[in-house]
């Protein structure tokens, strides 16, 4: 595979330079678009002289310069054995990607694979097998379709696609991501009829190649649409990292576009200046702003398996999405757990949570022994969590610069499949993943930062002089905002 090495590429210029894929190049490439517009031909060149074939959509809508676009980021799961044998590959994700100056936000908005009943397709087909059958153009006109009404056609600019060759490369080469591990992640049964096989403990930890792509497309025991929510999210913490928004240097353009030509298929238009053009005037206007995640609505369908989704949600999942509206509520409903390890527990003040101060203190009696600052249990949790472990996990955690910090994570289980939310802490103060916080409160004398999704809260930490602590909301952020602020202000420090 030498001769497919790409050029070395600084991990924060390969991150805001590979165009929106799996790593939301097109949310963090201002800077970039601006060298763009001075060295257009020369981009021109280098994608016509050492890109793949473009893909030909005569579906596509142009846009004006600077003017709001769509783009639709595809996942497939071609492998190099199938490009041999001729094997025909299927779209693993669908995520849609709105750049609009005239909101004030950038919109995600992923389609679930297990949607059925999507124009032209057999009743109980999947919408991912559009892909299967006419490639990228089948897979934009079923959208289209799908998303359209008679009053308003849905517009897709731009399409880009990487395989799992590529993910694992550009993940690689750009030192890998910073995550926030919900839970444990494990099976060892792979091979024909399977699933993949993957080992990750929980915690936020750096996550490479292999284990960043077999994290994304885990679902062995949850739903399509939970891994949806794991692939946002995973999205917006590769676009976090440290490095990402500072300047590039504009001498380096050359080199970002021989790596997008080699590790991305995308449309035809992106080879023609006017059109790239057009799209580097808009991230220009756009490269600063939030992500917010809007969820596509939809019900199960009659198998209990995959699901369905009326006119009437269809368009207000549109709606938000054009608009760059956060959903309020919850990304799902899920089916519960069967069974329990809840022991009765007292109610709190807080709607929905109670108190759990004796059982939290007997895992922080080991995870004490292990980390060498402070540990914290909160006093709090759900009425239906339980911890997912007998034991908190405690590790070895290595900042950018290479230096060791001891972090522990307590997972819980709010009895939805799927659905684990956390508390984590580290001596490592200023990870990535705090960056940017959207408002500061203080509850119970804490300061405590709060980051959201909309109306959603989907973190809240809180710093000391010796470490750094947080609670980190179930992937479909099922808990409640003042769930999530009243998990975080009962942390307790264990000998206290």
């Amino acid at each position: 595979m030498t001769e497919d090495k790409p050029p070395h590429v600084g991990r924060g210029l390969l991150l805001r330079g590979l165009l929106a894929g799996v790593l939301i190049c097109l949310l963090t490439a201002g800077a970039v678009s601006a060298t763009v517009l001075l060295q257009i031909d020369d981009v021109i060149n280098i994608i016509e002289r050492e890109g793949r074939a473009p893909i030909v959509i005569p579906e596509i809508d142009r846009a004006d310069a600077g003017k709001a676009q769509t783009i639709l980021v595809l996942g497939s799961d071609a492998r190099y054995e199938d490009r041999k044998t001729g094997a025909k590959p299927r779209s693993d994700t669908m995520i849609l990607v709105r750049l609009d100056p005239d909101q004030n936000a950038i919109a995600l908005m992923s389609i679930p694979r297990d949607l059925i009943g999507a124009p032209g397709l057999a009743p109980f087909e999947k919408i991912n097998s559009a892909y299967e059958l006419g490639g990228e153009r089948g897979m934009v006109r079923t959208l289209k379709r799908l998303l359209s009404t008679d009053e308003r056609p849905f517009p897709i600019n731009h399409v880009v696609t990487v395989d799992f060759g590529g993910f694992r490369r550009a993940i690689n080469y750009i030192d890998c991501v910073y995550a926030d591990i919900d839970r444990r992640y494990f099976n060892d049964r792979g091979g024909p009829g399977g699933y993949a096989t993957i080992d990750i403990q929980p915690g936020y930890q750096k996550v490479c190649g292999k284990d960043a792509l077999d994290y994304v497309r885990y679902r062995h025991t949850d739903n399509d649409l939970v891994r949806s929510a794991r692939q946002q999210e995973f999205l917006r913490q590769a676009r976090s990292q440290q490095g990402v928004r500072k300047v590039l240097d504009p001498t380096e353009i050359k080199t970002l576009a021989r790596v997008f030509a080699r590790y991305f298929d995308f449309d035809a238009g992106l080879r023609k200046k006017k059109q790239l053009f057009g799209l580097a005037r808009t991230l220009i206007y756009v490269a600063r702003n939030p992500i917010r995640e809007v969820r596509f609505r939809v019900g199960v369908a009659s198998d209990q398996i995959n699901f369905t989704a009326s006119e009437a949600q269809i368009e207000k999942s549109v709606d938000d999405f054009l608009e760059a509206k956060a959903s309020t509520a919850p990304r799902q409903t899920t089916a519960k757990q069967t069974g329990s390890k809840r022991a009765k527990r007292k109610r709190s003040s807080i709607k929905g949570l109670t108190q759990a101060r004796s059982t939290g203190e007997n895992l922080a009696i080991a995870g004490a022994r292990k980390v060498d600052f402070p540990f914290y249990f909160p006093d709090l949790l759900t009425a239906s969590g339980f911890y997912a472990e007998d034991m908190p996990f405690a590790y070895g955690l290595r900042d950018e610069r290479g230096k060791r910090h001891d972090a522990f994570r307590l997972v819980i289980s709010n009895r939805q499949f799927g659905e684990y939310y956390g508390v984590q802490g580290t001596s490592w103060r200023y990870p990535p993943i705090l960056d940017d916080p959207h408002e500061t409160i203080t509850r119970e004398g804490r300061r405590l930062l709060v980051y959201r999704d909309g109306r959603r809260v989907r973190l809240v930490a809180w710093r000391t002089r010796r470490a750094v602590y947080w609670v980190s909301n179930t992937l479909t952020q099922s808990l409640s905002s003042g769930q999530m602020i009243g998990i975080a202000s009962s942390l307790r420090r264990f000998g206290r």
